[in-house]
């Protein structure tokens, strides 16, 4: 369960951290995060976002237990649900289409939110290769790397 965020305050930042996800996720998305110059919240509020306009293979129940038991398919709302819903600031729409999808797959929102951002932070994508290379070269003082030699080859290691 998502149970929400721990907010500390050191000078002018606050970091959000992510509790309850796996390291690699919350690290991937913090990564994501800096790369769109976005907060860690304001990138996984996006994210959130686009995945509800996005259809995905979960609608077609959703679809199904809407039109066969209307007013039956309210997801169990977990302690987490309001958190992961409100700390975002999802619109109603967005909302309403993570609650339908937790109710068709049986699950509270709050964990079905958290399962949905685990899958996004582990579906790879060329800039997270590009982004953590690019974090590694500066890492290293005096290292120098072909950051489109890199992308190049990301993408003909992905067949793209």
């Amino acid at each position: 369960m998502l149970v929400g965020f721990r907010v500390h305050t050191v000078s002018c930042m606050t970091p959000i951290e992510i509790e309850d996800l796996p390291a690699a996720a919350t690290d991937v998305l913090q990564r994501r995060s800096r790369a769109a110059g976005l907060s860690v919240q304001e990138y996984v509020r996006a994210e959130l976002i686009a995945l509800t306009g996005r259809r995905v293979p979960l609608d077609a129940v959703v679809e199904f237990l809407a039109e066969e038991r209307s007013g039956h398919t309210r997801p169990e709302v977990d302690a987490g649900g309001p958190a992961v819903l409100g700390v975002y600031g999802l619109p109603a729409d967005a909302r309403n289409v993570l609650t339908a999808r937790a109710a068709a797959a049986g699950r509270p929102v709050g964990e079905y939110v958290r399962q949905e951002l685990i899958a996004l932070a582990r579906r790879g994508t060329i800039d997270d290769a590009i982004v953590e290379i690019r974090e590694a070269v500066e890492r290293v003082p005096g290292m120098v790397v072909d950051m489109d030699a890199v992308a190049a080859s990301v993408r003909y290691a992905r067949g793209l």
